[in-house]
């Protein structure tokens, strides 16, 4: 899936993979799921010569190195639902501290497994009826999804290739943990609130003038 979608980030950004061959651009890919591997737990006969490499976290962004020959950094975050986001973190400081011009970021889940649907439905943390209902007092759990995104960034004052097209340019990033929550897979709004306080004083960044906010 990411093979795909990191071809046609490329083409969509105005250049040709092949153009990239061998160059420093970084691969920070976001992922959390091992559904292919848990399945194949279950027949011995699925373990031949590809297994490990076709089953591990570690080769999901190695895998977009190997193929386009890309030289700069290259690994997976699992942060489980902040896996993408901390990803783009990665590369961002990456591109800030001048180590790379260019970075592929990407995520990617894929729903193969039914394990996972039972052992969080026994932890009470989907919902019943299917329906996300984010900041809702009906809220009664999450909802798993699957899909995938692979995105090129590229410090602005790096040369610019022929025909370069934009979508954004990102403002700030940053991370935190909630440290201890009143459950270890639970959230902290004042601890979020904080993080997202302290990226609006350093960037001077006024809330009133943000056009929306996606959770």
């Amino acid at each position: 899936i990411l093979l795909q979608l990191t071809w046609e980030a490329i083409e969509d950004a105005g250049i040709s993979p092949d153009v990239l061959a061998g160059d420093q651009v970084g691969v920070y890919v976001g992922a959390s799921a091992l559904d292919y591997a848990n399945e194949s737990l279950f027949d011995p006969n699925v373990a031949t010569g590809h297994f490990m490499t076709g089953n591990t976290l570690s080769i999901i962004s190695n895998r977009l190195s190997y193929i386009y020959d890309f030289k700069g950094p290259s690994f997976t975050v699992d942060t489980a639902c902040s896996s993408s986001l901390v990803a783009l973190h990665e590369a961002y400081r990456a591109l800030n501290s001048g180590r790379i011009d260019c970075a592929i970021v990407a995520g990617v889940n894929v729903l193969a497994s039914p394990f996972p649907f039972v052992g969080f439905a026994q932890a009470t943390m989907l919902s019943s009826d299917g329906q996300c209902k984010a900041f809702d007092a009906k809220g009664n759990g999450y909802v798993r999804s699957e899909g995938g995104v692979a995105l090129v960034i590229r410090r602005k004052d790096a040369p610019r290739w022929k025909g370069q097209r934009s979508h954004a340019d990102i403002v700030a990033v940053d991370v935190n943990s909630d440290g201890r929550t009143v459950g270890m897979s639970l959230p902290s709004d004042v601890e979020q609130a904080n993080l997202l306080e302290r990226i609006y004083k350093s960037h001077d960044i006024d809330p009133n003038q943000l056009a929306f906010i996606e959770a």
